[in-house]
């Protein structure tokens, strides 16, 4: 009976090599475990920088800030004194913060709030947004007018503007560029029969004719005389920068149609600087024009200038002058290369032709 029994007892626990190798590495791997749960229990892990002071002083910090209201960082300025750090906090597009600073180093000053808006890259939406915060004292603007101010010419004697010569009109106060084409004028024939027809020469303003006429003396000829006698009536003179319609009809051969063209061209060039600009009026006869020349006149100073470091594509685009590839290669011009410091580098660039460029000229600044 026992000896049966071993035997079973025997084959029942039998194992192959191959289990025997399992089992041994089976229990290998449980001691492993068995080992490694114990030894990670004892060890204490030690970071390289302890934190623990950094962790209260900020627990610390959140607590004493914790009734601190949220911070807006919009406030009360002076766009023409706010320091470059303070505008850097304004919630504004960083490129409109440029260009405050670019107008303020060409010279520029605000007036008045609404000039801000003027600022290239300021939209209704953002200057709604900080209009209630700008302060601007009302004797900024006058103050640095006072200080621009230059000393007063003294000017004494009289002159003929039909027979001055070059150093006496300079005398008068007449630049180089004045006085060259004054003279050309009347190398060509031109006239002077009044004070006011100095005001046809290109470049003479009424700035200048303001301080000249008082010491213009026009000596009349016997013949203009005679025509006096005849024609006691003044003849007709027109400011084309600020004629209405009513007076451009007067005009010899100008109707109601192309009064309103002259006006609607006024307004797109931004004013004539020359009475020959008339001849770009859509339709309008040279035989018009020059039966008119002689009771016209342009005003320059009258002229509205384009502010090339601050206009608008649309601003740009609506000048007869420029086309859209012109205005495009202006503003990647200035995009890329900052602000124009003077008006050359629009045709020292290559951004439009040399014709093009003397026409536009009179419209231009860089301030």
């Amino acid at each position: 009976m026992e000896k049966p029994f071993r035997q079973l007892f025997k084959e029942y626990f039998n194992f192959s090599r191959k289990d025997r190798n399992a089992v041994i590495i089976l229990g290998v791997l449980i001691g492993l475990v068995f080992i490694a749960h114990f030894v990670v229990d004892h060890i204490e892990i030690k970071t390289p920088n302890d934190f623990s002071g950094f962790e209260q002083a900020l627990e610390k910090w959140e607590g004493q800030n914790s009734d601190i209201p949220e911070f807006y960082s919009l406030f009360e300025f002076n766009p023409n004194t706010v320091s470059k750090e303070k505008l850097d906090s304004l919630s504004i597009p960083s490129f409109v913060k440029r260009n405050l600073l670019s107008y303020r180093a060409a010279g520029g000053q605000f007036e008045k709030p609404s000039d801000v808006r003027k600022l290239y890259g300021m939209n209704d939406s953002i200057f709604s947004l900080i209009e209630p915060f700008i302060a601007i004292p009302e004797k900024n603007a006058p103050s640095v007018v006072k200080k621009e101010q230059a000393d007063p010419v003294i000017i004494s004697g009289t002159f003929d503007p039909n027979e001055a010569n070059a150093e006496e009109l300079l005398r008068f106060g007449f630049d180089r560029f004045q006085v060259s084409n004054l003279l050309k004028y009347r190398e060509k024939g031109g006239d002077f029969s009044r004070p006011e027809d100095l005001m046809k020469i290109y470049g003479i303003d009424s700035a200048i004719f303001a301080l000249v006429k008082p010491h213009i003396l026009i000596r009349e000829k016997p013949e203009e005389i005679a025509l006096e006698e005849e024609n006691s009536s003044p003849p007709l003179l027109i400011e084309l920068n600020s004629a209405d319609s009513l007076q451009l009809i007067c005009l010899k051969g100008v109707g109601p149609v192309f009064a309103s063209r002259i006006l609607k061209y006024r307004e797109l060039l931004g004013g004539y600087y020359s009475v020959s600009q008339l001849m770009e009026v859509y339709g309008f006869p040279e035989e018009t024009f020059l039966s008119i020349k002689e009771n016209i006149f342009t005003d320059t100073m009258k002229v509205e200038k384009i502010r090339i470091n601050f206009v608008d594509f649309p601003g740009l685009l609506r000048h007869p002058y420029l086309n859209k590839v012109h205005v495009e290669a202006i503003l990647n011009y200035r995009q890329k290369n900052g602000p124009f410091i003077s008006n050359d580098q629009v045709l020292k660039a290559g951004l439009i032709d040399t014709a093009t460029f003397v026409n536009l000229l009179p419209y231009l600044t860089c301030r």
